[in-house]
């Protein structure tokens, strides 16, 4: 079999799999690659197929590693002691350790130094006293990036059942330098904003990716913020500053969305609910008051009758009592207009006989003085031109004159005329 270094002689191409074995054979002829011890801090781990899966790391570069086989698992931040060799992966083109066995060595630097952050902010009182979720939300600030699957989840969720929220973005950058920068400044622009709650999120990914959330500014913006905060960083096992900040820590951003449709659900229940007490007291009070109304009715009635029947007596009381009265008026009216009628008829006979005997006397008295009867006893009444004579002088010879006797009228001419003188008394 030819030898690498003869392969290479013969021709400077090589295919891909020529060059990945290769590269293997170099690994796997250096001793000082084999049983090595190496020591770093645990800053990724995970299982598959009872083999495990972890990353070491210090301040300046990481060691992807694999355990094949059951032992001990170390937990995130963790210093441990590895003892392995270094190994190519032909297929996949990766430099890997294989470990053959993992001891703890003490506490991780990058760990220390996140606890002590942790202890100081905890004493400045960065997680205590945070601002409460509002009852019901309408508008949402989330912080994010503007690309990828994060702000499409949230919306998605959001829409499915509560379209009427008003979402707005804050794009920043969620990993690299300066993100944790941007990430301050956009909790602190939202705060100012009228928004109900901020929401900073970013999706799943490893320790280092998430380091921009670990950072004290992130932390201190994200604790002063007078809106309240949902922290939705990385899954579900993954938590950071941001999350101890937070008023509340959602493990995804898809969570997050579902506790702020939560939120608004529990408040249309809860005033639903209202709505359903408020129609059973008000229905409580109309049967209450219903019956009160058909009692009362029914007293109304009562008393009504009551009334009307007493007063139906007490009218015909009065009535019987006005009839009885007004027939004792009548017949003493009656008895009265008799006895007034008996004394009118004896004073009218009385007045009536008086005035006879006065009206006999009188007709004797004019009888007496009439003409006719002086004219009968052998007097005569003259007339010239229907004018009675009383003296001669009214008269002259030769006149006409009419001489009223008892029986008649005599026509007579005067001849002559003299004046006598009758003695009074004669």
């Amino acid at each position: 079999m030819p030898s690498r270094r003869h392969i290479l002689e013969r021709s400077n191409k090589l295919s891909v799999t020529q060059l990945n074995n290769y590269i293997k054979g170099v690994f796997d002829d250096e001793l000082i690659l084999k049983n090595i011890a190496v020591f770093g801090e645990v800053y990724e781990c995970s299982s598959s197929g009872g083999n495990l899966f972890f990353t070491l790391k210090d301040e300046d570069s990481i060691l992807r590693c694999v355990r094949f086989g059951g032992g001990y698992s170390p937990p995130i931040g963790e210093t441990v002691t590895v003892v392995g060799s270094v190994d190519y992966y032909v297929k996949g083109n990766r430099v890997s350790f294989v470990a053959k066995s993992v001891e703890p060595f003490g506490e991780g630097t990058l760990k220390r130094k996140l606890r002590e952050l942790y202890e100081r902010l905890k004493a400045d009182g960065a997680f205590d006293n945070r601002p409460p979720l509002p009852k019901f939300i309408r508008r949402v600030a989330i912080i994010t990036s503007e690309t990828g699957a994060v702000i499409h989840d949230f919306l998605s969720v959001i829409r499915k059942s509560h379209a009427y929220i008003d979402v707005v973005l804050y794009p920043v950058r969620v990993q690299g330098d300066g993100a944790s920068n941007e990430i301050a400044d956009a909790v602190k622009e939202a705060s100012l904003s009228d928004c109900d709650v901020i929401v900073v999120a970013r999706g799943g990914g490893s320790n280092t990716d998430l380091d921009a959330f670990n950072e004290e500014n992130v932390a201190r913006a994200v604790s002063a913020s007078q809106v309240p905060v949902i922290s939705a960083v990385g899954h579900q096992v993954d938590y950071t500053l941001c999350d101890y900040a937070a008023s509340l820590r959602a493990g995804t951003p898809s969570i997050a969305g579902e506790n702020v449709c939560r939120i608004n659900e529990a408040f249309i229940a809860r005033f639903y609910d209202c709505l359903a007490k408020m129609d059973g007291a008000i229905t409580a009070i109309y049967r209450k008051n219903r019956v009160r109304a058909c009692y009362a009715a029914k007293r109304l009635t009562d008393d009504a009758f009551t009334a009307f029947y007493g007063g139906r007596l007490k009218l015909n009381n009065y009535a019987r009592r006005l009839t009885t009265l007004a027939k004792e008026k009548e017949e003493l009216a009656r008895r009265n207009v008799s006895a007034l009628m008996s004394k009118t008829a004896d004073l009218a006979e009385k007045s009536l006989s008086s005035y006879k005997n006065a009206l006999t006397l009188l007709s004797g008295r004019l009888d007496a003085a009439s003409p006719l009867k002086i004219i009968s006893n052998g007097y005569a009444k003259v007339y010239r031109n229907n004018v009675p004579l009383a003296s001669v002088g009214d008269v002259a010879k030769g006149d006409e004159l009419e001489v009223v006797v008892a029986d008649g009228i005599i026509a007579a001419n005067v001849v002559n005329t003299r004046k006598s003188v009758i003695n009074k008394g004669e």
